[in-house]
C-alpha cells in the first residue's frame, strides 16, 4: 500500500494549495472572484451543510453511470460484431467514421430537442459520448493476432470456444481501457448537458453559484467533480483487476 501512494505527488499538490493561498492573501493574484483554498473549503462545508451538494452529486452520478452502463452494453456488443465479422465492418465503416467526426457537444441540442429538459437528455448525451471509446477499443481488441487464432484451430476448438477462450480474454485489456475512458467522458458530457440542457446536478450547481457570485462554492463544486472522476476511475480499475486479474497482468494494463 505504501508503494501505491504517491507521496511526492501529494506533497506537490499541498504545496500548490499553499502557494495559491499565499498569492491570493497577499494580493499578488488580485482577480475579483478567485477565492483562496480556505474559502473553497468553507464553500464546500456550506454545500454539504445545506444538502445541495449531496442532491446534485447523486443526480449527476446517477445520470452519468446510467449512460455509461448503456454505452458499455451497446459498445461491447456492437464492437464484438464489427471486430469479428469483416463484411459488417466494411459496410459500416464509412458511417461510423462520419458519426465519430461529429463533435459530441453538438449532440446536446439534439438531445434537448428530443427529450426536453430532463434526466433522459443527460443519460442520452452521456451514453453517446461514452459509446465511442468503448466501441473502438472493443473492435481493436477483438482483432486478435492470427497466431493466437491459429493455435485454436490446431487444438480443434469450435468457433464459440475460440471466441470465449481466445478472443475475449485477449480483448479484455482493450475493453477495460475503453470503459475507463468512456466513464470519464460520460461524466464530462453529463455536466455539459446539465449546464445547458437540464437545470439539475453538479453542472447546474456550477452555473448557479457562478451567476450568484459565490466563487467559493463554485470552486468547491469543481473540486467535487474532479474527485468524483478520480474515484470512479479507481473503482472501475479496481473492479477490472479483481474480475480479470490474469488478462490485465499479462497485458500490463495496471495504470
Amino acid at each position: 500500500m505504501a508503494r501505491r501512494v504517491n507521496l511526492l505527488g501529494g506533497a506537490v499538490f499541498v504545496a500548490v494549495l499553499l502557494v495559491w493561498e499565499l498569492l491570493v492573501r497577499t494580493g499578488i493574484l488580485s482577480f475579483s472572484y478567485l477565492p483562496p483554498p480556505s474559502d473553497v473549503a468553507g464553500g464546500l462545508g456550506q454545500l454539504i451543510g445545506n444538502g445541495e451538494l449531496g442532491s446534485a452529486l447523486g443526480h449527476t452520478l446517477g445520470a452519468a453511470l446510467a449512460g455509461w452502463a448503456i454505452a458499455g452494453v451497446l459498445g461491447v456488443a456492437a464492437g464484438s460484431v464489427l471486430g469479428l465479422v469483416r463484411p459488417v465492418w466494411t459496410y459500416s465503416m464509412a458511417s461510423l467514421e462520419a458519426l465519430r467526426a461529429l463533435p459530441i457537444v453538438a449532440f446536446v441540442p439534439v438531445a434537448v430537442l428530443l427529450y426536453g429538459f430532463s434526466v433522459q437528455t443527460e443519460i442520452m448525451v452521456g451514453c453517446y459520448a461514452a459509446l465511442w471509446p468503448i466501441l473502438l477499443n472493443t473492435i481493436s481488441g477483438m482483432r486478435t493476432e492470427a497466431r493466437m487464432v491459429e493455435s485454436g484451430a490446431v487444438l480443434r476448438l469450435s468457433r464459440a470456444a475460440v471466441l470465449w477462450k481466445i478472443r475475449l480474454p485477449a480483448a479484455t485489456p482493450s475493453i477495460v481501457v475503453g470503459l475507463r475512458l468512456g466513464l470519464s467522458i460520460s461524466l464530462v458530457l453529463t455536466l455539459v448537458a446539465e449546464m445547458v440542457g437540464n437545470p439539475a446536478g453538479l453542472g447546474f450547481l456550477l452555473v448557479e453559484k457562478g451567476q450568484a457570485l459565490q466563487p467559493g462554492q463554485m470552486f468547491a463544486a469543481v473540486f467535487v467533480v474532479g474527485v468524483s472522476g478520480i474515484v470512479l476511475n479507481g473503482l472501475v480499475l479496481g473492479a477490472a483487476r479483481l474480475a480479470f486479474r490474469g488478462q490485465l497482468a499479462a497485458s500490463g494494463e495496471v495504470a
